[in-house]
């Protein structure tokens, strides 16, 4: 019986120090952790970032909260776990409804609409020279990447998500990239396991490594990380309301670029405030206008193989375009409904945060982005 005991000891203590080894370290602080949520901040590892102490407070329209969305939008968007449902107009708050307890000052998590801040980082670092352009070749910062086939991925494939690795973002395994990604200690680890699987620059295929490689560019041509990146660029100059966090790895070496800046929806809007205007923050140019006008178009020429090799109509440089009633609408787009809009005709911003469980896509899509954008346009001018 002693035996069995000790035996049964040894294996859970080599068990339990296997999860402080690299491939398997994920799944110590998944554990630690727990499942993903709109709340990780409050239990992952994060860098602050102070909005500056000068807000600038979005103002009110005239109509504020007067004008009325139908009720079938309103029962929908209610039912699909919104928190936050914000329209601005000609910079003014046109409509702002917070649900179940949230609060203008309420933080939520982006997830992948994080990659847009990340694209935009990218344009900033070309226009300063700390990047020469998006043509040259990742491996340049990224020394995994001057490896095999991965020496021909441009940072412009990172951009559109066409570089042919083997990151597979329907990967569930728990020994998968994917996994690994969200919960690892240090991801240059995990972006060492990403490996060429076809040419680059061809097909397109989400890939949230894609936009963590850049992220690994961004921090390698500033020489800073990415949170002071973002309050240096946008949280400060923009005058956010209130102070944002990123998550980090678990060795708090690395921001998850791919997913995890967390704020409140009124300063997820000045983002879109960007897209709207090109890059520009009232008479301050934030990102290159050239920039943000390719960012935020499509990327035609390349494949989309789920759709038999239709082009891309639908991504940019890390932004989503939506082809809807006859606008050409950028979005952020985060995993649970974390949707940032601009309708440019408009002059318009829409802002959702929320809980939504994902349900089949349409053209790449939640359907419920379309709930949103129409609610919106019954609204606007």
């Amino acid at each position: 019986m002693k035996k069995i005991l000790f035996g049964v000891l040894t294996a859970a203590a080599v068990a339990s120090g296997a999860l402080f080894l690299q491939p398997f370290d994920h799944i110590r602080n998944f554990i630690s952790w727990g499942k993903h949520s709109i709340f990780d901040f409050r239990t992952h590892p994060t860098r602050h970032i102070e909005n500056g102490g000068a807000p600038q407070v979005w103002p009110q329209d005239s109509l504020y909260n007067k004008v009325q969305i139908p009720d079938s939008l309103i029962a929908q968007i209610d039912s699909n776990n919104t928190h936050a449902f914000i329209v601005i107009q000609n910079g003014k708050i046109l409509y702002e409804r917070y649900f179940d307890g949230f609060t203008k000052d309420s933080i939520s998590g982006s997830f992948s609409a994080a990659k847009s801040i990340i694209s935009m980082l990218v344009g900033i670092a070309v226009r300063e020279g700390k990047i020469k352009s998006i043509d040259e070749l990742a491996g340049n910062y990224v020394p995994h990447f001057k490896e095999g086939k991965l020496a021909k991925v441009k940072i412009k494939d990172l951009l559109t998500m066409s570089s042919g690795t083997n990151y597979k973002e329907s990967d569930k395994s728990y020994m998968g990239l994917a996994a690994k990604m969200y919960y690892a200690d240090d991801l240059n680890y995990v972006v060492e396991q990403m490996e060429a699987q076809e040419p680059a620059g061809i097909n397109w295929e989400y890939r949230s490594g894609d936009t963590q490689v850049l992220g690994l560019i961004v921090e390698k041509a500033f020489g800073k990380s990415i949170s002071e990146l973002t309050s240096n660029y946008f949280i400060n100059p923009m005058g956010a309301e209130n102070d944002a966090k990123w998550l980090l790895d678990g060795d708090q070496q690395h921001e998850k670029a791919f997913c995890c800046f967390n704020g409140v929806a009124r300063d997820y809007a000045r983002f879109g405030e960007l897209m709207r205007t090109y890059g520009k923050w009232k008479d301050k140019q934030i990102v290159p206008e050239a920039y943000m006008r390719a960012a935020t178009s499509p990327a035609l020429y390349l494949k989309d193989p789920t759709e038999g090799g239709k082009p891309v109509d639908y991504y940019g440089y890390q932004f989503w375009i939506f082809n809807h009633k006859g606008f050409s609408i950028p979005a952020m787009n985060g995993l649970f409904g974390q949707y940032v809009y601009t309708i440019r005709e408009k002059n318009a911003i829409i802002v959702r945060l929320g809980e939504t469980k994902p349900t089949k896509h349409i053209h790449h899509f939640q359907p419920e982005n379309f709930t949103y954008i129409d609610a919106a346009l019954s609204i606007l001018k």
